[in-house]
């Protein structure tokens, strides 16, 4: 027998569901909250659509941001483009208990870059710090 006959073993595709507070929960969960985030500081979102999980010191940034852009419409007339596509999306595992990950934001016009801090709590994974670009 040659070493191209031996076939290394297939790994079981049939695996269970990671438990809460396993860091890899984060990862579906980081697009639908980076699109959620823009669609709140552009005012298309109400602004308490991520209290479940922000922490109220993001939540009070981005209902600030998005003051701004009620104020900017007021003045200039301006709508953002509807498109937005969350692409680029990347997850770092820092330990056990804290997870960084950041995506890229497609608008017609210009992308954004964000990036998000997301921490176990007692209460499950929060976005603790969130930086648009």
């Amino acid at each position: 027998m040659t070493t191209t006959d031996q076939r290394p073993a297939r790994p079981d595709t049939r695996t269970a569901a990671p438990a809460p507070d396993d860091p890899r929960t984060v990862e579906p969960l980081i697009a639908p909250v980076a699109r959620r985030a823009v669609e709140i500081i552009r005012d298309m979102r109400p602004e308490n659509s991520l209290s479940r999980v922000i922490t109220p010191e993001v939540a009070q940034q981005l209902a600030r941001r998005a003051a701004l852009t009620r104020r900017l419409r007021a003045t200039t007339g301006y709508a953002p483009p509807r498109q937005l596509m969350v692409t680029g999306v990347r997850q770092c595992v820092v330990n056990d208990h804290t997870v960084e990950a950041s995506c890229v934001l497609r608008e017609p016009d210009r992308a954004r870059f964000l990036a998000m801090r997301w921490e176990l709590r007692h209460t499950g994974w929060r976005v603790t710090v969130l930086e648009i670009g």
